[in-house]
Parts: structure tokens; sequence; C-alpha cells
């Protein structure tokens, strides 16, 4: 772990020094090499003064850029001024350094590949999940404890893995062992960390939820791709949150995504969700399931009208519910039976609002305010708190 952050660390330096010197009005420049690998600083070390701006650790001075990034006067111009930075648009060998700085987290175990495959997205049976999460002894044992936990509320023990799928459906117990793998494969060093980790499962655990009951109300195909495409959404903020130098973590924004997809690329040179991208891609997921989780939060700084038809309202769906997961985490939105979508007037929503007006999603509004779909939101937040 040593080693990654002291990866990240100079990776985050390399990106910000690129900018940093652009802005001092060189011209021509080009982009920040890899960075050079060395040892990590012992712990409570102070940076070396050349890397003291660009980390802005415990007693440095806010990087005025953020602080204008942070508390912008107008929202939609805050947005307008955003420019996200794509992966595929880096040079190989920044992209190869980005690559090469997370391949130490550990890789998932096979049946992610399994699950996420489109055999089985598209004609999986119960059958076949029993046998692949019965494979993965450790996999089968987190499902068995989180359906028999007071969340589901169940009046007798399960006892097996074909029982839990019985009660539960397949959805559901894919979804738990797509989120049990994702948040073992990475490991807090502090308890800040581990808040951090924490909050985003818990988002990432509403959000699914979320897009599950949304889809079937608004008879949207692929359930189960889309579903699991919002849990890989996260992948970037929890290999972010895991990775990155411990001063860093006070200053990503926990909410919103605008505020955090600028302090990331300014910190790291990529937003989250093309780090997601990179170690998705890495871990050999399907191509499509990749875009799709990682164009999610294209929704944020591209106008409906931009995105591929085909896909803008799965797109737009799995966007709202990522972000309502978030607020919901974190209390921001109390209940969702007085959520207004059509009065938020936040630059996070600003470009999914021009998505309300297509057919596919017309009674969207309408089945996010249902007392069903918020009672079971409740009960899971509220069985959190306990």
């Amino acid at each position: 772990m040593s080693y990654l952050l002291a990866a990240l660390a100079l990776l985050t330096a390399a990106a910000v020094a690129a900018m940093l010197f652009k802005r001092s009005g060189s011209r021509g420049g080009t982009p920040a090499a890899a960075p050079a690998r060395r040892a990590a600083p012992a712990p409570g070390a102070a940076a070396a003064p050349a890397r003291q701006p660009t980390l802005a650790g415990a007693g440095t001075k806010a990087d005025p850029v953020v602080a204008v990034a942070a508390a912008p006067a107008e929202p939609v111009a805050a947005l307008a001024s955003y420019r996200p930075q794509r992966a595929a648009e880096l040079p190989p060998e920044r992209r190869k350094s980005y690559v090469d700085t997370f391949r130490e987290v550990p890789r998932p175990p096979k049946l992610l590949r399994h699950l996420m495959s489109p055999e089985f997205l598209e004609a999986a049976n119960s059958a076949q999940l029993v046998e692949l999460i019965s494979a993965e002894p450790l996999i089968a044992a987190k499902v068995l404890t989180a359906v028999n936990s007071p969340l589901y509320g169940l009046k007798s023990p399960v006892t097996s893995v074909g029982q839990a799928v019985t009660y539960l459906g397949l959805n559901t117990v894919r979804t738990l062992c797509l989120q049990y793998i994702l948040i073992s494969a990475f490991k807090a060093d502090s308890p800040e960390r581990q808040q951090v980790l924490d909050a985003t499962w818990r988002a990432s655990a509403l959000a699914s939820e979320l897009t599950h009951q949304l889809c079937y109300r608004l008879g949207m195909a692929e359930p189960g791709f889309t579903v699991s495409a919002v849990v890989l959404s996260f992948l970037g903020r929890l290999a972010t949150a895991a990775t990155m130098p411990r001063a860093l973590l006070p200053q990503i924004p926990a909410r919103d995504l605008l505020a955090r997809a600028e302090a990331e690329q300014q910190r790291m040179g990529l937003p989250a969700s093309e780090i997601g991208r990179l170690l998705m891609t890495e871990w050999g997921l399907p191509e499509r399931l990749v875009a799709e989780a990682a164009d999610i939060d294209t929704v944020l700084s591209t106008p409906a009208q931009g995105l591929d038809p085909a896909r803008a309202p799965r797109l737009a769906l799995a966007y709202l519910c990522a972000r309502l997961g978030e607020r919901l985490a974190v209390g921001e939105v109390p209940d969702l039976l007085t959520f207004d979508l059509a009065a938020t007037a936040d630059a996070e929503l600003h470009h999914f609002r021009g998505h309300l007006s297509d057919a596919r999603l017309a009674k969207l509004t309408e089945h996010v305010r249902a007392p069903a779909l918020s009672a079971e939101l409740q009960r899971m937040i509220a069985f959190w708190k306990r």
C-alpha cells in the first residue's frame, strides 16, 4: 500500500505540475511524463518543498483555482467552464502510468468476470448463479451474512446461496455479490479513509436499489446490465479514495459531482469515472459494460441531445440513481417523497433535466416519489444507522 500511495502522489504531482506550467505562459509544452518510481516517505514525514503546493497537505494554502470551483457564483456557469479529461485523450505513456499505479490493487476473483459476462447478463438462471457463488466461499459467506441481517427481515434463517436466490431473486443476490467483490478489493489504512469507503459503498447500495426498482417500474430493457453499470460507476471513487495520499482525502468533496470531478481532475489528472474506466479495462471486463459504467457521469457535462439517443434514457436513469444514492447516503435528501426533480436547480442535475422530456422517462418523477420505493430506501438507511 505504501508503494501505491507514493506512486499516486507522484502521479498527482506530475499532473498538477503540468497544468501549473501551462498556466504560467509556456507554449507548445508536452504532457507530463510518467512519474519516476521511488520509495514512499516515512509516515508523517513532510512533503518535499517542490511537491507541497500540488498535494495541498496540512498547513498549506488552498489552490485558488480550486476555491473558485468549489464556490461558484452561478452553478450553470461553473458547469459550462468544466472540461472533463478523458482517459482516451491522454498520450499512451500517461495512460500507462495510471494503469501501472493501480495495478497493485488486488484483482477481483474470476467470479466478477463471470457475473459481468454478456452471456450471463443476457441468459443467466438461478442455478448458474448459485454454482458461481458457491465456488467463492468468502463471497458466499458475505452474501449469506447480508441476507440473514435485519435489513431483509426474513422470517427464518437462510442457510444456502440457493435459498438466498429463492427469497431475494437472482438480480438482488447478483448485485450483492458485485458490491462485496468491489469493496473487498480496497482496504483502509485510517479511520478517515474507511469513512470515505463506507460512504461510497452505502451510496452504491442505495443507487443500485433505486436503479433496480426504477428499471422495472419504467419497463426499461436490460435491468441487470443497468444495475451492474451503476454499481461499477462507483469503482473509480473507491479506487481513488483507497489509494490517494491521506492529505488529499478531505480535499475531494463527498457530494456534488461537479465539484468532486474538478477536484479529482486538478489533483490526479483524471476524474474518478475515467480512472474507473482504466481499471475496469485492466480487469478485462466486457467493453460494452465498461463504456456504460464510465459514461454514466458524462450526463453531468453533456446536453441531452449530445448523447446517443439509443443509450440516453438508460444513462440518464443510471446517472440520476447514482446522484440520488449519494444524496440519500449523506442525508442531504432525507426522503424521496418530497424530492422535486424539476425544481432542483443545482448544476449536477442541469443537463439531466433535459432528459425528462423523453417519452421513455415520462413517468420517472412519479416513480421516484413512489411511497413503496421511499419506504424501502428508508429501511436500508435506518439499518445502517443502528
